[in-house]
């Protein structure tokens, strides 16, 4: 039953309705403005768990005066009902304009940039959004955007949350979500590279019939190349996208902030259309300039039972200068693929902003294939260096890396055989599976072959543990202690170690054979003087 009125608004039609909360449209009498109230849905407001949530969204968004983030008004209660005041919005949130195709490149990657401001402004402010998706990115008429629904936000710090409490909606959740840690900004960013690439290929990066088939992608696979799925994307943001899908959180930005600087970047290269013409910063139906032609519906939103939940560690230390040379990548790879296309220009000069940070660029790209091939993930360490050899067809330390990577995916080619032949012909595949994890730990099929074993693997996961033991050990006899891989391979243990203690068997198996190959190479690097 849709009431008369809530707290000092006078109701004036309900505007949606979910699993756990209504949104109703109601005029301010004061102000003489109309608002959204969102109030927690009869019988169950007396969760705590729910009123503490509600709660947590208002005090958050409070937070957060920004032009491209939902303004709330008030907090309040009506008898022993909760509600919230907010911005009402008119338009469509992203998830339609999507469907409906209603937006052109120029558009999409004005939304892009938007997004990543808003989110940029929540991240200084040590606010974590954890559940971004597009039905959470409004669309005004006019084209301005507004990120909404904080009721998963974290400030940092907080308690609130616990690790091992899945928080997000699966589709875009980050892989240290999918395991249970806290979210922090580069979870986020995840989301983002999620939402981007959906944005841009109709479709979503992580699909599967279940959520359990997800969530397995989420952490084991790579979705289908973006140049292939949207070949109008000039490359600069191809690469933006890829790294925000970096299954390590070490490997992505780490915060909006550092995105945004990598598409303003990738704008300023000149390779793409400018993005749209922002419209005034006053929000409404008929306002600013109508540059994605979305029709003046009111739309709003009210809380979901579709997004589940799940937390990240804090963020360690942050990187910006890796951050932003990464970023520079972007550029100088779009310029080098799209300079033929440029008519008349084609032996012209780099940029000289560009021209002039060339070499941090490719020592970036070299650093990052380096990490790929120090994990045994050979594959991510050949696209790697390819990409820094594009850029430096002469460079002599991603030539190595990539003789290294090839070498050692041809190595993993007979294990992957034995693979194939188990599964085609009922043989052990989990022997099969760990044998090919031995040669190539972050093998995809490998893990997806063990991913269902279970408590049956943990014989594997102890072996692999001994097999990483003996490595350190001789690595330390040979000196290597004080080496940077190393110290990675020592993290790496200790991670396997508690993944094995909490029954997570695969991931355990993994990380040690990780850290046993980075023992190994610490034992063969050259030792100082």
């Amino acid at each position: 039953m849709t009431p008369e009125r809530i707290g000092k608004y006078q109701i004036v039609g309900k505007l949606g309705q979910g699993a756990m909360g209504e949104v109703f449209r109601g005029h301010d009498p004061v102000l003489n403005r109309d608002v959204a109230i969102k109030r927690i849905s009869s019988g169950l407001d007396a969760d705590e768990t729910l009123k503490k949530r509600f709660k947590r969204e208002a005090e958050a968004v409070a937070l957060l005066n920004h032009p491209h983030i939902i303004t709330v008004y008030e907090l309040g209660f009506e008898g022993e009902q909760m509600f919230m005041a907010m911005e009402l919005l008119e338009g469509m949130d992203l998830k339609h304009a999507m469907a409906q195709r209603k937006l052109g490149l120029a558009e999409k990657l004005a939304v892009m940039e938007q997004i990543c401001e808003g989110l940029a402004f929540a991240h200084e402010r040590d606010l974590v959004h954890r559940d971004l998706k597009p039905a959470n990115i409004h669309i005004l008429p006019g084209g301005k955007v507004k990120i909404m629904d904080f009721g998963l936000a974290r400030m940092s710090g907080s308690d609130m949350t616990s690790t091992g409490t899945v928080m997000g909606t699966p589709h875009y959740m980050s892989p240290e979500q999918v395991r249970g840690m806290k979210a922090d900004a580069r979870s986020d960013v995840f989301a983002l590279g999620c939402v981007f690439y959906e944005l841009f290929s109709g479709r979503k990066p992580f699909d599967a019939e279940s959520m359990h088939g997800v969530l397995f992608k989420v952490m084991q696979e790579e979705p289908a190349p973006l140049t292939e799925l949207a070949p109008e994307l000039p490359n600069p943001y191809v690469h933006v996208i890829e790294r925000t899908l970096a299954k390590e959180p070490a490997d992505r930005f780490q915060s909006a902030g550092e995105l945004l600087g990598a598409l303003r970047l990738a704008r300023a290269a000149g390779l793409a259309p400018r993005p749209a013409e922002r419209p005034a910063e006053r929000s409404g139906p008929g306002t600013g300039r109508d540059a994605t032609r979305i029709p003046a519906r009111t739309v709003t939103r009210a809380p979901e039972r579709g997004s589940m939940s799940r937390a990240t560690p804090g963020h360690g230390a942050r990187n910006l200068v890796i951050g932003l040379l990464a970023a520079l990548v972007v550029v100088l790879l779009g310029y080098l693929v799209l300079r033929p296309s440029l008519g008349g220009r084609r032996e012209a000069e780099p940029p000289p902003q560009v021209a002039a940070l060339l070499k941090d660029a490719i020592a970036t790209r070299v650093q990052l294939a380096q990490r790929r091939l120090d994990s045994g993930d050979y594959a991510a360490a050949v696209r790697d260096a390819e990409s820094a050899l594009k850029l430096d067809p002469a460079n002599a330390e991603a030539k190595a890396i990539l003789d290294e990577a090839s070498d050692g995916a041809r190595r993993s080619e007979p294990a992957a055989r034995a693979l194939q032949q188990a599964q085609a012909q009922g043989g052990d595949v989990t022997a099969a599976a760990f044998e090919l994890m031995k040669v190539d730990p972050a093998n995809a099929e490998a893990q997806k072959a063990v991913a269902g074993a279970g408590a049956a693997f943990r014989p594997r996961a102890e072996e692999a543990q001994r097999l990483a033991a003996e490595a350190q050990r001789a690595a330390d006899a040979a000196g290597a202690a004080r080496q940077p891989a190393f110290t990675a391979a020592v993290a790496l243990v200790e991670q396997g170690q508690q993944a094995l203690q909490s029954g997570q068997f695969a991931t355990a198996a993994r990380r040690f054979l990780e850290a046993r190959i980075r023992f190994e190479r610490a034992g063969r690097a050259p030792k100082s003087p």
